[in-house]
């Protein structure tokens, strides 16, 4: 639904393709590797011991009584969130993959869930205090309407917060990270995601969406590979839109090796967005 007085753009059609492209690879990852993103970002850590699910959530005012987590997935944020509520309060998994919400509904049977699409969520105005996305923003085109849905469903001074990976090649990952190796090895080191949000004028395009880009934030988390199906699992974490299947199996057999030689490092630069209605 969109938000009146919000600007929602046209998508030129080339762009649109890309889009469903993106769209329909997504669904059939996520299906086919449900919670694969939970067991490997779980493990990464920053400094503090902290994993980005952990960091996510303390940017959500503890007195939020209804929460609704966009791009749900497996349920790790849904998970932390129900376990610090305060009575009464409730939080709401909102996801478009069936794999991911099965996945999410054996780890809290009990949790709310919903299966829907983040541009147009089957939820009552104004009904929430708070709106997580973690590492999902970036996947949802186009990014008005989706920031627009979390406008509508936000009450006046409710939150927005959201995490979304960094690619660039600035500085800032730990030495001898593998992670560009990765993403070269998979031939994934030029792909740009749906929405590109380390672009300018990301305040404005959240203004456009009635919300208020207060706060933004990088972190650096850390995960230490050192079993070969571990290896796997990092390696196939990775999106990889295009990539042949026998490309994707040699990238697993490099890193096994690796691994099985010493123990490596993958660093994955964060950012959080914590934005206002």
């Amino acid at each position: 639904m969109r938000q009146p007085g919000c600007w929602v753009p046209e998508v030129p059609a080339r762009e649109a393709q890309t889009h469903d492209g993106w769209i329909e690879y997504l669904a059939d990852y996520h299906d086919a590797h449900p919670g694969i993103t939970e067991d490997v970002l779980a493990g990464a850590l920053d400094t503090d011991g902290c994993s980005p699910y952990e960091w996510l959530v303390e940017a959500i005012p503890a007195a939020s009584s209804t929460v609704v987590d966009l791009a749900c997935g497996s349920g790790p944020v849904s998970r932390l969130l129900t376990r610090r509520r305060v009575a009464g309060s409730r939080v709401v998994g909102v996801d478009q993959s069936a794999g991911e919400l099965d996945r999410a509904r054996s780890a809290t049977p009990s949790g709310l869930l919903v299966r829907a699409r983040a541009t147009a969520l089957p939820l009552v105005t104004g009904s929430a205090d708070a709106v997580v996305v973690s590492m999902a923003l970036m996947l949802l085109p186009p990014l008005e309407a989706v920031l627009a849905e979390a406008a509508r469903l936000l009450r006046p001074g409710g939150t927005l917060a959201a995490t979304v990976p960094l690619r660039s090649t600035a500085p800032g990952l730990p030495k001898g990270s593998a992670f560009f190796e990765i993403l070269d090895v998979l031939g994934q080191g030029a792909t740009d995601y749906p929405e590109t949000l380390d672009a300018d004028g990301l305040a404005e395009r959240f203004s456009a969406s009635g919300l208020t880009l207060g706060h933004d934030d990088t972190g650096l988390f850390t995960r230490t590979v050192v079993a070969p199906d571990d290896a796997d699992r990092v390696v196939r974490s990775f999106y990889a839109p295009g990539t042949e299947a026998a490309r994707v199996t040699e990238a697993v057999a490099l890193f096994r090796r690796r691994v099985e030689a010493a123990p490596v490092r993958v660093g994955y630069r964060i950012r959080r967005l914590v934005a206002v209605r």
